[in-house]
């Protein structure tokens, strides 16, 4: 349905009460032309989750985790290995 809104002097076009609160997307294909979608948007430093196959490794990670709880360190264990190749970690 299309209808004629007029641009206030505000700067802001009134979409209805009933989008209130409502995250919108609007894209600006060519000048004067604006598409409104309502949607649920992902903020800007979660993006990162839904690129490539992140959200697989986040949860391999994750089960990974509740598979091996941790577990105190044996540093004599530890000291003996420096030896075979391994570097230590940085903290």
């Amino acid at each position: 349905m299309a209808q004629i809104k007029t641009i206030g002097s505000n700067e802001q076009i009134s979409l209805g009460k009933e989008f209130a609160g409502e995250s919108v997307l609007i894209e600006n294909p060519e000048y004067g032309v604006w598409v409104v979608k309502i949607g649920k948007f992902i903020p800007n430093n979660e993006q990162w989750l839904y690129q490539e196959n992140n959200a697989i490794k986040l949860e391999e990670s994750l089960n990974w985790a509740v598979n091996n709880p941790p577990k105190e360190t044996d540093l004599t264990e530890l000291e003996s290995q420096k030896g075979n190749g391994l570097k230590p970690v940085a903290t």
